[in-house]
């Protein structure tokens, strides 16, 4: 009776669930009014650079894994992004969150809980009106 306690007991400890992978679609969508120009970096060196007019969006990047991560440096190979409009403002999201010109509100494109909309596996970070009109004057 033992041994069959054992074989059980080694039986249930060695099934472990093996986690639910998926393709997960990254983009950034313009809803301002404005032309945004995308421009992403991974140490220091641009990587993706993109014009976005009125209700465009853009792929970033597509990666496989259990749970939506963001635009992270380890998926999508970016670890800043500057997000710019036309008149010179915008925003620049590092992955850290540091820096004066992040989004407010929480917002950054590159955290997983940056203000994402999901729909199914694509999520989309989406620049809008508000964001101009708050967007912060960009260094040259």
């Amino acid at each position: 009776m033992k041994r069959i306690a054992l074989i059980c007991w080694a039986f249930f400890v060695s099934c472990t669930d093996e986690p639910v992978k998926t393709n997960l679609f990254v983009g950034l969508n313009n809803d301002s009014s404005q032309v945004l120009k995308i421009e992403s970096f991974n140490n220091d060196v641009m990587v993706y650079q993109v014009d976005l007019n009125n209700d465009e969006n853009s792929p970033i990047c597509s990666y496989v894994d259990e749970n939506f991560r963001g635009m992270f440096v380890n998926y999508c190979g970016i670890d800043s992004v500057a997000i710019k409009f036309n008149n010179g403002k915008g925003y620049i999201s590092t992955k850290n969150n540091s820096g004066d010109f992040n989004f407010s509100n929480k917002r950054n494109p590159l955290l997983p809980n940056g203000g994402f909309k999901a729909n199914g596996n694509i999520y989309e970070f989406i620049v809008t009106q508000q964001d101009f009109e708050n967007a912060f004057e960009l260094p040259k």
